[in-house]
């Protein structure tokens, strides 16, 4: 449609391509119709490329329809054509664009469409709500009645009770939707639900269809496993000796965990329906027996679905050393549901945190206190430093270890240490925003503020204000980046050579520079030409 519009200067949501006796839907391309027209033409190369010309007809769309398909398209409410025109409202293709989307829309379709027998099949085909909009007359109609519930078996539903218990009516439903027979009626109904072929190729579609089979159905153990395995859930309408059947509980839980709801009591003890309901969902476990709540294997399966799965584990399980260490590796917040003498024991927490330092979040008091952990955690994480005890956080080899490690550390450092030039030059090398946790005392240190602004100039945002005024200071930030002009006191933005450095190492720096300056034509010269000079030069 890209090509058509640059050829033929009709808009994409104008144009209807025809190929043969339909029209051709967006997601179609040229070379499955070449293939299924059989267009193919032999191939210079031999690769046997389709190569042969289609016939496809162009029609354009009036401006008024186009525009409105786009319209409902774009929608996502269904009085999309509450306030459309008489016209549009009887159009039958964007009545029934609107239609496919939200059902209801067909509310504000004109009353000629509302009476005409295909547009309303076509309304059905789309959804089978839509009977609720068929006029009174058609409802009465058994020919019409017949054509719907052909085209859709769940239509079914909404017509009289009469058809829905006539078996001709009932038999086309089920030619189109084996789920339908849950709609029938009457005598006929009661027969089709004790016919086992009938069942059985419901609950293929419908595996809920089961509640309404006959009561020697719901005991087949070949319907009641087609259902399940349609519909878990369906589990709930078996019999009670196919809810402890293992294959048919198995098979359910393999389609939906929560139709371990419905099995037998006995079933909560079979490790195979009890894996397999995990792997769906770990909250499954809280179903199991309690001799598999100590099954190592089955609840490292439900951590890995979830972490809080560990909350269901036997006691011994959360207090076992080789089995909380090993959910830690994997995740660091199944510690808390470790038992609160491992996590307040500081050699298995030394351990925990050498597998994954974030279980230090999940320690008790005493471990958090202790050195040794809260060193082995900040080294592979420094903003672990947080969950260190007060002291540890005063203490300055662990914050040096922890700002090393990162520097965003420094933010959860004592405040004594964020007095330490040492500590924070470690912090400002990587992030020179950093320079904002500092103490007051450092931020009129020129070197440590410039080491900061060589990492980002932003920092001078911090700067003590006699080294915002400092020439010698504000020139040497200025040589790393121009824009450092933006912190300088108003003094030195509108020094001559301050600026004219400033504007030479950054053309934006200009926006910073005294108003005064920037409108001295002398000025603006001598700056484009140092501008030009240091693009001249690279340097």
């Amino acid at each position: 449609k890209a090509a058509v519009e640059i050829a033929t200067k009709t808009r994409r949501r104008e144009q209807r391509l025809v190929f043969g006796h339909r029209e051709l839907s967006d997601s179609e391309t040229l070379g499955a119709l070449r293939l299924a027209a059989g267009a193919l033409a032999a191939d210079p190369s031999g690769a046997g490329q389709p190569c042969g010309l289609l016939d496809i007809q162009l029609i354009r769309r009036p401006e008024g329809q186009a525009r409105w398909l786009e319209v409902v398209e774009k929608a996502d409410f269904d009085d999309v054509l509450v306030d459309a025109p008489a016209d549009i409202k009887g159009d039958r293709e964007v009545v029934l664009a609107a239609v496919r989307l939200h059902p209801t829309a067909l509310r504000h379709a004109a009353a000629e469409l509302l009476v005409d027998r295909e547009f309303l099949l076509d309304a059905l085909r789309a959804h089978a709500c839509c009977f609720r909009y068929v006029p009174e007359a058609l409802h009465a109609d058994r020919n019409f009645i017949l054509s719907a519930v052909a085209i859709n078996g769940d239509a079914l539903q909404y017509v009289r009770e009469e058809w829905r218990a006539d078996r001709d009516i009932i038999t086309a439903a089920l030619g189109q939707n084996g789920s339908a027979l849950k709609h029938a009626l009457g005598d006929v109904a009661r027969e089709l639900w004790a016919n086992r072929d009938m069942v059985l190729a419901a609950v293929k579609q419908d595996g809920y269809a089961l509640w309404y089979a006959a009561e020697e159905l719901r005991s087949d153990r070949l319907v009641v496993l087609a259902a399940v395995k349609q519909h878990g859930c369906a589990l709930r309408h078996a019999s009670p000796t196919l809810r402890a059947d293992a294959d048919v509980v198995l098979a359910a839980v393999k389609q939906d965990s929560d139709s371990l709801t419905y099995a037998a009591d006995e079933m909560r003890s079979n490790r195979d329906i009890i894996l397999a309901a995990v792997k769906q969902d770990s909250d499954a476990l809280q179903g199991a027996s309690g001799a598999l709540l100590m099954d190592r294997e089955l609840l490292a399966v439900a951590v890995q679905q979830d972490t809080h799965a560990m909350r269901f584990a036997d006691k011994r399980l959360l207090n076992d050393q080789e089995f909380v260490l090993s959910a830690v590796e994997q995740d660091a917040d199944t510690l808390q549901f470790a038992s609160e003498a491992l996590r307040d024991d500081p050699t298995f927490l030394l351990s925990a945190v050498q597998r994954n330092p974030a279980a230090i979040k999940h320690a008790a008091a005493g471990p958090r206190r202790c050195r040794d952990v809260v060193l082995a955690a900040v080294r592979q994480h420094g903003c672990l430093l947080q969950h260190a005890a007060e002291d540890l956080r005063a203490d300055r080899e662990v914050v040096l270890a922890a700002v090393a490690q990162d520097g965003g550390a420094i933010a959860h450092a004592a405040a004594s240490l964020r007095d330490d030039r040492e500590i924070m030059r470690l912090a400002v090398r990587q992030d020179g925003d950093l320079l904002r946790h500092a103490a007051a005392s450092l931020l009129g240190d020129p070197d440590l503020v410039l080491c900061a602004a060589k990492q980002d100039c932003e920092a001078l945002e911090y700067a003590a204000d006699h080294l915002r005024g400092d020439r010698k200071f504000i020139l040497a930030a200025i040589r790393h980046d121009g824009l450092a002009l933006r912190f300088a006191c108003p003094e030195l933005r509108a020094d001559r050579e301050v600026a004219l450095e400033a504007v030479r190492r950054c053309a934006g720096a200009f926006r910073h520079v005294d108003r005064r300056l920037q409108e001295d034509t002398e000025f603006i010269a001598a700056a484009g030409r140092a501008v030009k000079r240091r693009r001249t030069s690279g340097d």
